[in-house]
């Protein structure tokens, strides 16, 4: 799902992205596509990157100050991409952890797309054999605020007691938010498998379970 290095790079450039850029990522609707965008800058070699917990709604409701109309233009930059494999999960890295103690697999859906009760567009219904339910939406609260640390440690108990986590869901976006706050937890090492069940539910040799 992530774009080739150097079409990042080219975008990164035209929005005025340089190495000492400040960015901050807020969404204006599920609080997921922020954080993916702040994954994505972290996997390209931009660490100075921070999410505004509780997006555009909470902005809106505390009456802080908005505009409308075209963006500003901005002075292109020399932003270079470089690629961090250790925070992106592959097939075959998701495959030899099914049954690996050492890692648990989370599934960010929502409880009957990890139960397989709907149909679903990836293909096959259902998740990933071994994988845990810890859904996105369960990580936030009714104002699309990340919940207190103590609740988002009970809740990530499973994967947090493991030395590494591979994060998944449909195809790549709603995983971005546990693998957030993962992170922002203290945990080390978080991996997000990027293609997810868009490409695991359609090939017929990999694992999957129901119920």
């Amino acid at each position: 799902m992530l774009p080739p290095p150097e079409h990042f790079a080219a975008e990164a450039r035209r929005l005025g992205i340089a190495p000492e850029t400040y960015v901050v990522c807020y969404a204006t609707g599920n609080h997921w596509w922020a954080s993916r965008l702040w994954w994505t800058l972290r996997v390209f070699g931009h660490d100075n990157v921070a999410f505004l917990n509780g997006g555009f709604q909470r902005w809106m409701a505390e009456g802080r100050p908005v505009e409308s109309g075209p963006g500003r233009s901005r002075i292109e930059t020399q932003f270079e991409a470089r690629f961090r494999p250790e925070l992106v999960a592959s097939k075959e890295a998701v495959l030899a952890a099914i049954g690996d103690g050492a890692v648990c697999t989370v599934n960010a859906l929502r409880p009957q797309q990890y139960r397989g009760d709907v149909a679903s567009s990836a293909g096959r219904s259902g998740r990933i054999a071994g994988s845990v339910n810890i859904p996105a939406l369960h990580l936030v609260d009714d104002d699309n605020r990340f919940r207190p640390a103590a609740e988002l440690r009970n809740l990530l108990a499973e994967p947090l007691s493991k030395p590494r986590v591979i994060t998944y869901c449909g195809g790549g976006i709603a995983a971005s938010s546990p693998t957030l706050v993962l992170t922002m937890l203290g945990h080390p090492d978080v991996r997000l498998y990027d293609a997810s069940l868009a490409e695991w539910a359609c090939d017929e040799s990999l694992p999957m379970a129901l119920g």
